[in-house]
Parts: C-alpha cells; structure tokens; sequence
C-alpha cells in the first residue's frame, strides 16, 4: 500500500479526530496492516508511536472479517488480557475497529477507537464509525487514482491535477464528516482577523451558508459567563504555537436558540498565512441526555447514600464490576479503589477456599445466600450477611450481590455468647459451655481433670466470702498456667473445677495431673484431683463421671484434716 510510511495528512488526521469526538474516546486511529507491523497513518491521543507489531494488534484481527469488531473489556478477555498493549502502555481496556476495504474486497487496515476503561458503544456510534471508515476508504482509493495518474502523466501537471482532486475530495469528505457529525470546521486568519466558517458552522449559529463574520461577531454568539473563557483560549493560541482547547460552552444562536456546544481549536503557524483552525459542533441533546443520566445517577446514588443496603457486582472469577458508595464506606474505600479489584483481595486468606467455593456454587445454583468477612482498609475485619443471585441473561454474566453490615451485630452476638458460656468471676468457661461442646467432644481423644478445692466452705465462714471469691479467682489462673492455649478450663460450680485436654490420651492426661500435683505449693487452696481420657466413643459426661469417681476416691485414703486444709489458704 503506497499510504505507508507517508508523512501526516490533513484529512485522515480529521477523520480519526472526528471518531473521537463522536465516541467520546481518548484515543483514535487509522491503520494499516502489512506482513509484519501496525502502522499509523492517523494518531489522535496514542503519543509517542507510530507503529506497532502485528502479532499484538487488534486491528490485525478486525480485518479477519468485514464487521465492526467491538471489544468491550480486553483485561477480562481472554484473547486479549495478555496483550503488551493491555497490560503495559497505553493500557487499553475497550476497542472498537471497522475494517477498511478496497473496493476489490482487500482489508487493508481499519479506523479504530480506544479506551483505557470498559465500555459499549451504542447503534448511533457504531453509524458513526462505519461511515467515517468509509470516508477513509475513499480517502485511500483517491490517493491510490492519484499516484496510477502521476505514473502516466508529467509530473508537474499530475501534481496540479491530483492536488486539485485530492482538495476537492478533502472538501467534499470533510462536508459530509460535518453534516454527520453535527459539526463544522472554522479558521482564523491572524494576519487580517478574518473569520471563515464552514456551511455546517453557519448551520449551528443558525446564519446563512457562506456567512464570514468579524471576530466580535463570532465571540458575541457565546454567552455572557462563558465569552471570557473562549476570549482567552484564543488569546493564549495566537501567542503560543503550541497552545490548544476543547472546551463545552453555552451559545445563543443567531435565531436566539439556546444551545450547548463543543469548540475545538489549535494553531497551524507552519502554514501561510498563519491561522486558528477548529471545529465546533452542537451537543445540546448529547448534553441533556447526559444531564438526564445524571439526574438519574443522582437519584440513584442518593438511595445508596440513604439506604442500609450494601450492593455490588462481580464477575464469574470475582473481579468487582461495581459497588455502591454504602458498600465502599463500609469497607473504609473509595469506590474507585474497589473498581477492577478481586474480592479476595479483601477476604482472610484462610478463606479463600470458602470463596472459591461459593462462585463455584453460583455457576452450578444462579444463587447463595450466607455470611462473608473482609478485611477493611484499616485492618479490621467485617462482616456482611449477603444474599447473591447470578445473571446470565445479558451479553456477559455477572454476580449482583446484596448485603448488610453485620459487624457490630455479630460482633455482640459473640461478646453475648461468651459472657453466656463463662463464670462472671474467674473468666473461666461455665457448664453451660461444655454443653454446647459436648457434641463435637466425641469424634478426638480428650483428658479431663476435675479439681474439687478442700474445706472450701470453711474459708467462706472463717473470711467471708469476698475471701473466697479471692481464693476462686487465684485457683482459676493457678489452673490457667497449666492449660496450653487451647485448653479450656471450666468452673463447674461452687468449688469445682475441669480442665479439659484436647488430644491428650490416657498417659498425656496422667502426666498434667502428676504436674498439677507436683505445684501443690503455689495452689491457693489445698485441692483433690481426678483424671480420666474420653472420646472415640465415649461421651464427655462419662469422661468427667469417671474423673469424679477417681477424685472421691482419692480423697477418701488420703484426705488431709479440715483444720490443717484451711490454715492452707496462701
């Protein structure tokens, strides 16, 4: 193709600029495909390159078939995720490419938009792009007519003949770029201050085709707030070279219409003489769409920011699709920071199967309902009672979850729990715990040591009981520093107490007895102990009854006399 490799050009340079206003995206491109690159005859927005290898271009498979290739998230994409291009600079994320074919069905390239966040474009846009390609495609057959004209002609008439066809074609392209966009073009002489408009400029200021105004004029359409604005973006052009803008400004037309519209401008110095050139185009109705989506956004956030209800989307892998400013705020994040992020990202890594768990389950059932916790910017944790429903209806299925903050409700439930199940005063566990553990007791091999504290009565009587709430609460953490931490330790009532081992068989059980035995000494109180194993079977409460035979009779051979156990209490 004789459009590689050639310098900039005027008229690609528009088309690519027109894409890019009509899709709103920040970058636009018309492309060329040969063996091995990517090249780029028109570069809006993709700074710095001016080619790129085949194997990692998208245009290089939009010209696979004749459609419109549309790629509304390339990092979710499997096709794409991987690519240099998504992963690195410039970060695509969305891509929209119409092939360009010759007219002998040859794809040569194709006019493409790109984004760096997900994205669709809608039937109008898509319009939009299939005809500027077309635009494009007529662009290179006349390049190609002009150059097969040179090649049989003398070359100074050929240069004349094919630059007047090839500024006649520019004209005629550029009009009806102008007409489908709702746009038109303008120039500013800077020798004379003379104003050209397009007959599409004319048509947006409702004046005559053909109207030339004076430079006032032309400010004086704007109004009153937003005239200084333009006043000094065209100021700042005429002395910097390199100075542009693209601003949105309200405008009474000349028939007192009220419209919005969008003004492009920027200096070509190079040429003679020097000029402003733009482009200006009404978005009246693209804005009050715009302001009805918001209005609408507003009114939905605003159920968010009022309501309990925490919600959020995700992917089939987890990846937050969106989430609502509750459920951000809940979390401690800004919902820009959750955006694109996987959910375990924020789940206690020994949950993570849990979680694997649940999406497999959403897949196979199209819903779940239950607890999740995370982990908050801060540190802490959280806990959301969810209930999540899987759609598959739309062009990419996702998970829409809805939840409430359940923290500090739970977190009072377990606080209620444990003052439930211990004793107010030696913080050791209460009977009401061993029967919620009896169950899971038998399935392992436990000891139990039950602690029966001597003449404990007589210390009430002689010292009053605050003493021998003393004498509990001393017993209880002489019994802690034998307990490993996962050994609990339970005031049965009165004067009793058990130590459970977790894991201990017959002679792990006799060897902490022996030990407890053997620190007699530190013991506030003289004490009884019997020791028994129970699990694989055997039930708790037969575990303990043995104990509680053992410690019967092993105080009746060798119970020391009352009056010498109560001159014990250390």
């Amino acid at each position: 193709m004789s459009a590689l490799d050639t310098e900039a050009d005027p008229l690609f340079d528009a088309l690519a600029r027109s894409a890019a206003i009509a899709t709103g995206a920040p970058i636009a491109l018309i492309t060329l495909i040969d063996n091995e690159r990517q090249w780029f005859k028109a570069n809006i927005g993709f700074a710095g390159l001016r080619e790129t290898p085949r194997d990692v271009a998208f245009c290089a498979q939009t010209i696979l078939g004749p459609e419109l290739m549309e790629v509304t998230d390339a990092g979710s994409d499997p096709r794409w995720a991987e690519n240099p291009l998504v992963t690195g600079y410039p970060g695509i994320r969305f891509y929209a490419g119409m092939p360009l074919t010759l007219k002998d069905g040859v794809r040569v390239g194709a006019l493409c938009i790109l984004d760096r966040t997900p994205r669709k474009l809608n039937d109008e846009q898509r319009r939009v792009l299939a005809a500027l390609a077309a635009a494009a495609v007529e662009a290179l057959e006349l390049r190609m007519l002009s150059l097969q004209r040179q090649a049989v002609q003398q070359r100074q008439r050929d240069d004349a003949v094919s630059g007047l066809e090839a500024a006649k074609a520019m004209a005629a392209l550029l009009a009806r770029t102008d007409r489908l966009m709702g746009a038109g073009r303008w120039s500013l002489d800077l020798d004379t201050k003379q104003v050209n408009w397009s007959d599409e400029t004319c048509a947006v200021h409702d004046v005559p085709p053909g109207h030339r105004p004076p430079l006032t004029e032309a400010f004086n359409y704007y109004t009153p707030e937003a005239r200084p604005k333009i006043e000094l973006a065209v100021k700042a052009a005429m002395i910097d070279p390199h100075a542009s803008w693209d601003m949105e400004l309200p405008m009474l037309t000349a028939k007192g219409r009220q419209i919005w519209v969008r003004t492009i401008g920027f200096a070509q110095m190079q040429s003679a003489p020097a000029r402003l050139v733009g482009v200006v185009q009404d978005i009246s109705i693209r804005r009050r769409v715009v302001a009805a989506l918001e209005a609408s956004d507003r009114r939905f956030r605003k159920l968010f920011e009022f309501s309990l209800g925490l919600i959020c989307t995700h992917d089939h892998e987890g990846v937050v699709l969106s989430v609502n400013p509750a459920a951000a705020a809940s979390l401690g994040y800004s919902v820009g920071e959750l955006l694109g992020r996987s959910l375990t990202d924020f789940i206690p890594p020994e949950r993570h199967a849990a979680f694997h768990t649940y999406l497999l389950q959403l897949m196979t059932k199209d819903r779940h309902a239950g607890m999740l916790e995370l982990i908050a910017k801060d540190g802490g944790r959280r806990v959301w009672q969810y209930q999540s429903v899987l759609d598959d209806q739309s062009e990419e299925p996702y998970v829409l979850g809805h939840a409430l903050d359940i923290t500090e409700r739970y977190q009072q439930e377990l606080r209620l729990w444990d003052e439930a199940i211990r004793d107010p005063l030696t913080k050791c566990f209460n009977r009401r715990y061993l029967d919620n553990l009896s169950g899971a007791l038998a399935s392992e091999a436990w000891g139990c040591i039950a602690i029966d504290l001597d003449h404990f009565k007589q210390i009430n009587d002689q010292y009053g009981h605050q003493r021998g709430d003393e004498v509990l609460v001393a017993m209880a953490r002489f019994l802690f520093s034998h307990a490993r931490r996962d050994d609990p330790v339970v005031r049965l009532g009165g004067d009793e107490f058990l130590l459970l081992l977790r894991g201990a068989d017959d002679e792990a059980t006799a060897r902490v007895a022996r030990e407890i035995e053997a620190d007699r000494a530190s013991a506030p109180i003289g004490f009884t102990l019997g020791a028994a194993s129970f699990g694989h079977g055997v039930s708790l409460f037969d575990g303990l009854g043995e104990a509680d035979r053992r410690l019967y009779q092993r105080r009746a051979i060798d119970r020391a006399p009352s009056s010498g156990a109560a001159d014990r209490v250390s």
